[in-house]
């Protein structure tokens, strides 16, 4: 084999056992809370994204602007996420996370994240290091993209 293909195929491993194991964790977490994926995504799209419109909730999560508008009623009567005038056009109403919203999206975050903070006992300062080197290089790369 080559070292491109070496390569391609550890990435598309580690990330079917990434995916596996935070995906796993992440819905267990949202069972237990009773909110559903899409409205998970809806508050996480805001975490990075607030304020946002409507209209550009329905675009990101391509669902119609009727479906979007239900989701945030609902996420606003689980005072997850408040509407708020958009100060360039009084017609216009910005969504952003409540205080109780951004706490779900830290704590869906954390939930996602909890199987890697099992350090492997069997992995050296020294294999951490060189981890960690190697992630962050792919991670500049793919950033400047």
């Amino acid at each position: 084999m080559s070292i491109k293909s070496d390569y391609l195929m550890a990435m598309e491993e580690w990330a079917n056992v990434y995916l596996r194991r935070s995906l796993s964790e992440y819905f267990i977490f949202l069972r237990s809370t009773g909110i559903s994926m899409q409205q998970a995504y809806a508050l996480t799209f805001l975490h990075y994204n607030a304020p946002s419109k409507i209209s550009e909730i329905c675009e990101h999560m391509m669902v119609s602007p009727a479906a979007a508008s239900q989701m945030v009623d609902r996420l606003e009567r689980l005072d997850l996420v408040a509407r708020m005038p958009n100060p360039g056009d009084r017609r216009v109403r910005n969504v952003m996370l409540s205080e109780q919203g951004q706490e779900f999206v830290l704590q869906s975050i954390q939930a996602r994240r909890s199987w890697a903070n099992e350090v492997p006992a069997e992995l050296s300062e020294r294999q951490l290091s060189q981890i960690s080197s190697a992630m962050q290089l792919l991670i500049s790369v793919y950033r400047s993209d």
